[in-house]
């Protein structure tokens, strides 16, 4: 199946047939009108305000391959190879989550209780686009921000992220769960991310996500759920400075249990924080030595 014309309108029309089983009509819409402005630079407003006004064939083409893509359920930040994160357009591929609006939230969160600190160590565990230490030094540039993950291709695209954005950031290849021998460095705040979506959890999540995003950036085992927040807590022994701050987005059911082995690992001042859906989502602690 083809676009039948080039007008906006049978853009507009075909997507909303070829996308139906996917996503609600709404949706479809915000996603179309996503590629209108990618495509075209062109708003919302000059889209549906000119229904009758055509496209070349050149960029008919580009929308029919990407309603194409679309159905086969790839997401549009995937088809379009980058999101909006705080307002920030960030590079994303397969290998890496696509930052989510809680994410945004733990930028803000962090933002109002470290900007009128002196001059912090910051490191993000697991940056995968490096989202989280950007939009932080966009904020707070007089701070310094480090970022580490386990796969090099995934700390190529935090570094061009970084330099797209003119953001100096110190990126490192390492694996949380098997940490080097070796590593050196001190932080003032650490940041974390980490997997956390429970593997039974995947018969509810949409199938863009269970077939598109990396298993390696969601997933834990079910008998072992705190599996990450164990590694980053082992790192904060060795490189979060004493009074450092550690901030982390956690599963809403397991607030408790994270809060639980923080108290073993040193940590005091534990405060649970909700999401815009009024869900357990994001803890900050202080180290105490």
């Amino acid at each position: 199946m083809r676009i039948p014309t080039n007008q906006y309108k049978s853009i507009l029309n075909f997507a909303q047939k070829e996308l139906a089983e996917l996503y609600p009509p709404e949706e479809i819409q915000a996603i179309i009108v996503w590629l209108f402005e990618d495509f075209l630079n062109l708003k919302k407003a000059d889209v549906f305000l000119n229904l009758q006004k055509g496209v070349s064939e050149s960029e008919l083409l580009k929308f029919n391959f990407a309603i194409k893509e679309l159905k086969k359920g790839k997401p549009v930040q995937h088809v379009l190879g980058y999101t909006w994160f705080d307002g920030l357009k960030i590079r994303v591929s397969s290998d890496t989550l696509i930052p989510r609006p809680e994410t945004d939230e733990l930028v803000h969160m962090i933002y109002k209780e470290e900007k009128s600190s002196q001059v912090l160590e910051i490191i993000d565990l697991g940056t995968g686009t490096a989202c989280i230490p950007i939009s932080l030094c966009k904020k707070m540039p007089e701070h310094r921000y480090s970022g580490l993950d386990f796969d090099p291709r995934i700390v190529d695209l935090a570094n061009s992220n970084a330099k797209f954005h003119q953001i100096p950031l110190a990126l490192f290849t390492y694996d949380l769960l098997n940490p080097p021998k070796q590593f050196d460095g001190k932080w003032d705040v650490v940041v974390s991310n980490p997997p956390y979506v429970l593997e039974s959890d995947k018969t509810r999540m949409h199938s863009n996500v269970v077939n598109y995003e990396p298993a390696s950036a969601l997933y834990v085992p079910d008998h072992n759920p705190l599996l990450f927040y164990k590694s980053i807590l082992d790192f904060t022994e060795k490189h979060l400075n004493k009074g450092g701050r550690l901030y982390l987005e956690i599963h809403e059911n397991f607030g408790y249990d994270v809060n639980e082995l923080l108290k073993i690992h040193h940590f005091t001042t534990f405060d649970i924080m909700k999401d815009f859906r009024g869900k357990d989502r994001f803890i900050k602690a202080i180290k105490q030595n």
